[in-house]
């Protein structure tokens, strides 16, 4: 088998890798994504494999902060951009660009990597396990009365970009700070987002922004969507899709619903990257009425420092658990490793004690951000548990609620 370099792209390099990931995604990439992609990517962490002078694979990252249990901030690497041209493929590329990336991720001192999947049958070889999952939800509004009143004292404000510019990072900021699974985003991000152009679109409209404010008129949450136009026999059923929700207080969530479900002349609601608990449904008179259209995996997480990462977060409840882990790819992160935690703080060390729980390393990435239960890997035959009661403890320690939930494609 062929071996191809792999290393960083030299900034004289750097339209390669839009190049070559938009040919894989089947994209060609304007000179305003060209201007983008490289004012928003580390060009360290750019890296590529080369065949001759011509990139064939592609793999980027981003240096993130990730809120975990317990709204603790742990670095992890966001990888991106990974791509393998069609002439080029099964020929080992994929899994050098991951290990290189991988080693390259632990140098850094960050203790886990995350992704979002192209497809997810791609990733869990490489020790990443399915962290998040999330929806995808549609309502008729002229069915959203709410089964209860809201006493909201503030109210909710449109706002133009040039104002949203100003007032949505702030919210946003101190929002992925309280909620697990969300990452921090930078000015260079929402210089982008607030770019808004027509390839984005889908044949929707520009982005709306409507603001809620409280009583005394500080900002506290944010909805941006667009309208795609939709009139059929001279009746209005405009489609309202909703881009991105702010709205942690359930007062403010329930105010910013209202106004999207009073809009005038709109025939649906749609949302894509929703929280699978979300509590919509809760709030409706006629709960049928929404429908989750889709469930699907969202941020794939790969532990490589197993007391770093787990020691990083907090717990639900006091308990103790001794975790045997394997990892097949890159070996880090194998070993026993006694977990003492609970809600205020958590250590975790190698050990060799007797363990409670046996798993891979992507099944651990699973459990990590307390969206899925041992006991559910376990009735899959992923989790094996060694010590009478592990489970229902791992179950108990590693939940959390919310659920975590990514609301940041990267």
């Amino acid at each position: 088998m062929a071996s191809f370099e792999i290393r960083p792209l030299d900034e004289d390099e750097f339209e390669g890798l839009p190049n070559a990931f938009g040919v894989a995604f089947g994209f060609q990439p304007s000179e305003q994504d060209m201007a983008d992609w490289q004012a928003g990517a580390e060009l360290d962490r750019s890296l590529a494999a080369f065949d001759g002078d011509q990139v064939v694979g592609t793999a980027g990252a981003f240096s993130f902060e990730l809120t975990v249990p317990g709204a603790r901030q742990v670095a992890a690497a966001g990888v991106t951009a990974v791509s393998v041209r069609t002439t080029h493929k099964r020929r080992g590329i994929l899994t050098s660009m991951m290990r290189r990336q991988l080693e390259d991720v632990a140098q850094r001192g960050e203790p886990l990597a995350i992704l979002l999947a192209s497809e997810s049958v791609i990733y869990g070889r490489f020790g990443y396990g399915l962290a998040t999952s999330h929806d995808a939800i549609e309502i008729d509004p002229r069915h959203g009365a709410f089964a209860r009143p809201v006493d909201d004292r503030g109210r909710m404000r449109q706002l133009e970009k040039d104002a949203a510019s100003k007032v949505l990072p702030g919210v946003f900021d101190a929002s992925r700070k309280r909620n697990p699974g969300d990452v921090n985003r930078t000015a260079t991000w929402w210089d982008t987002y607030l770019k808004d152009p027509e390839s984005r679109r889908q044949g929707g409209s520009g982005l709306f922004f409507a603001v809620h404010e409280s009583a005394k008129g500080k900002a506290d949450g944010y909805v941006a969507y667009r309208v795609k136009n939709e009139w059929r026999h001279g009746l209005p059923g405009n489609e309202i899709r909703i881009d991105d929700l702010v709205a942690d207080d359930p007062t403010v969530y329930a105010a910013t619903w209202r106004y999207l479900l009073d809009i005038d002349l709109a025939g649906s609601i749609t949302a894509w990257g929703r929280p699978v608990d979300e509590p919509l449904r809760w709030l409706l008179a006629d709960p049928r009425r929404l429908r989750t259209t889709v469930t699907g995996d969202f941020l794939w997480a790969r532990i490589l420092d197993v007391p770093a990462a787990l020691s990083a977060r907090h717990y639900t409840v006091h308990g103790d658990l001794v975790l045997e882990v394997t990892d097949e790819f890159l070996g880090r992160a194998t070993g026993r490793f006694a977990l003492t935690a609970g809600p205020d703080s958590a250590s975790c060390a190698p050990t060799k004690k007797k363990a409670d729980l046996a798993l891979s390393v992507a099944d651990l990435g699973a459990l990590y951000l307390g969206g899925h239960a041992a006991s559910t890997l376990a009735r899959a035959g992923r989790v094996d548990e060694k010590t009478k009661g592990a489970l229902a403890r791992a179950d108990a320690m590693f939940v959390t609620h919310p659920a975590p939930y990514c609301r940041t494609g990267f």
